[in-house]
């Protein structure tokens, strides 16, 4: 039985992950750090209502928590969005290694997080950036075990509209009829397929890092 604490719950692939562990019987509690109170009504679920850059004020043993097994991580935005590059880099950076570090210290030997296809902090592509200093920044916590995924564009409905995404995903069934051969790792995956492959990763045993590429979710 895990304990696992979750952050992004609230986004598409979160609320997927949300739905899996709660449907999962070896998941025995599921604790959500969240800026606002959502509308759950679960025995399983602890809600944990905090920013992201204030989780050194949170003792989970005030919510009846001792340890956790697992921390798992949803966060995303969109420059747009957060209001610019910034925002952006401090929710798609700063905020994703503050929960890892936080997991950890509540007692999490197994980490997963969603990053994205092409993550390189090398690169001259600030996304892709962003999301390989994010990748660097959580390898010196030191899990037992770290799961990165990798996606390329993620379908499905979101409760907020992202109208070039929104344009891509309309698209996509004609791409991906295209992208074929090296291209096919550049085929969008369907959000429940993502969040079942974050889901799985709190039973797989590796340890070490391990990083999960678009086309190898794509096959499984």
């Amino acid at each position: 039985m895990k304990t696992v604490i979750l952050a992004g719950s609230s986004g598409l692939v979160g609320s997927l992950v949300l739905q899996n562990l709660l449907l999962d019987s070896r998941i025995e509690k599921i604790i959500l750090v969240s800026r606002t109170k959502q509308d759950f009504d679960d025995p399983k679920i602890i809600q944990v209502i905090s920013s992201l850059d204030l989780l050194e004020n949170i003792n989970l043993a005030d919510y009846g928590i001792n340890s956790v097994d697992v921390g798992l991580c949803t966060l995303g935005t969109t420059i747009k969005k957060s209001g610019g590059a910034a925002a952006f880099k401090k929710v798609d950076k700063d905020f994703v290694i503050a929960f890892a570090q936080f997991s950890k210290k509540c007692g999490a030997q197994k980490f997963g997080v969603i990053s994205a296809l092409g993550a390189n902090s090398q690169s001259s592509v600030f996304y892709n950036k962003v999301k390989g200093e994010m990748e660097e920044g959580l390898r010196p916590i030191k899990f037992t075990s770290l799961f990165i995924l990798r996606p390329s564009l993620i379908l499905g409905e979101r409760k907020e509209v992202r109208v070039m995404e929104k344009l891509f995903i309309k698209l996509s069934p004609f791409l991906s009829h295209t992208l074929i051969g090296p291209l096919k790792k550049f085929r969008g995956i369907e959000a429940n397929r993502l969040a079942s492959h974050l889901t799985e990763s709190i039973f797989n045993d590796s340890n070490g890092v391990t990083i999960i590429e678009n086309a190898q979710m794509l096959t499984i």
